[in-house]
């Protein structure tokens, strides 16, 4: 980390510069608009109530302080909220302060189209070059994500429909109540992790249900996270491993339903390593490729990995590639909550932020590293 800090102070020294005073700008920008609808308000009020006046009328008076109630709970809502979404499977990542993600309110169109061009900016800047001290001849994407089919095909979902588009247009003819999966995420990047050639983006996944009940619209969250591919050579079978953070009976439900699928038929394993079998559990198709796979340096890697980091991770390995899906905070987002009114800027958060995208960019490499992606076993 020392050594990234010098890098931080040398090399990326003039692109923070320019986004310090990027967001200053931002910050001044917010206030004036604010100001400006601020006075409109007033100014709408003082008419309103002249026209009030001028008829007596008791109703448009009731009328005016329901209306300003709504709109101070409403605006102010708005304004000074900075709980942030709590996003369901990184409630187990314990260690992690972080365990949330911030988003900036839409307050007006014009304040949210001069936050998105800051993010690109910060984006393009500052997490691009730090992309690049890991991944070569990097592909980076702030506003493109992987569709549904690529995370099909990990298995790693198995309450996801086949054909998502289809269930989805199914599910909308029917009237009285109907389930729906959405699909969103950024930050697509592609390229290579030492010799190995990988893909990864931030993704979430969620159901909206409707029952046609009273209880109206709900939703649940399926995934918030890092979604990982990478090549992986000499796979003919489907080796699974699930976290146990996720809970074993989980674990077990959706292995019966990824069971029930035509062609798919996979069996617990128990491996001789106390400390993943601790964090994980393993389904296979084949008990001999999934040994193979999971040699013991490989068993211990995770094992130390879950250790270490206690958040949930999914792997999955399937048609020569891994699938990791890992539950972590937000990823290549800057803080923004001090650009919010009452708040005090704080232009040290530009840094932090460039730690820690390194942080979780090393993640991602140490992933790479433990599963030994170059060693002679997938050669075999």
């Amino acid at each position: 980390m020392s050594e990234f800090k010098t890098y931080l102070k040398t090399d990326l020294s003039r692109q923070i510069e320019i986004l310090k005073d990027k967001k200053v700008n931002l910050k001044n920008y917010l206030r004036k608009e604010i100001l400006r609808i601020f006075i409109i308000y007033l100014a709408i009020n003082a008419i309103y109530i002249l026209v009030a006046l001028s008829f007596m009328n008791d109703f448009l008076f009731v009328f005016w302080f329901i209306g300003n109630a709504f709109f101070t709970i409403i605006f102010s809502f708005k304004l000074f909220n900075t709980s942030g979404r709590m996003k369901s499977i990184r409630k187990v990542s314990i260690n992690s302060k972080d365990d949330y993600y911030f988003e900036f309110p839409k307050i007006t169109k014009n304040i949210d189209q001069k936050v998105n061009a800051y993010i690109l900016d910060c984006k393009k800047l500052l997490f691009k070059p730090i992309i690049e001290l890991f991944v070569v001849n990097v592909d980076y994407y702030p506003q493109k994500f992987f569709k549904y089919e690529k995370v099909f095909e990990s298995n790693l979902f198995p309450g996801l429909p086949v054909d998502i588009n289809l269930y989805n247009k199914n599910k909308k003819d029917k009237r009285n109540s109907y389930s729906k999966f959405h699909f969103e995420g950024r930050d697509a990047v592609q390229g290579y992790l030492g010799d190995n050639y990988i893909e990864f983006c931030e993704l979430d996944i969620s159901e909206e249900t409707n029952s046609g009940a009273e209880s109206g619209t709900t939703h649940r969250e399926i995934f918030h996270g890092l979604f990982l591919i990478s090549d992986y050579k000499n796979i003919q079978f489907k080796t699974i491993l699930q976290s146990d953070f996720l809970g074993s009976l989980i674990s077990e439900f959706e292995m019966s339903t990824l069971n029930s699928r035509k062609g798919i038929k996979l069996r617990k394993i128990k491996v001789q390593n106390f400390k993943f079998n601790k964090h994980f559990s393993v389904y296979s198709e084949d008990d001999i490729e999934a040994r193979k796979i999971l040699s013991p340096v490989i068993l211990e890697n995770l094992g130390n990995f879950a250790e270490v980091n206690n958040m949930a991770i999914k792997l999955s390995f399937i048609n020569n590639q891994v699938f990791i899906a890992l539950g972590i905070g937000q990823i290549f987002e800057p803080d923004l909550r001090d650009v919010l009114p009452l708040r005090k800027i704080n232009l040290d958060l530009i840094e932090k932020d460039a730690e820690r995208i390194y942080n979780e960019i090393s993640l991602v490499s140490d992933i790479i590293k433990d599963l030994r992606l170059n060693s002679s076993i997938q050669s075999n």
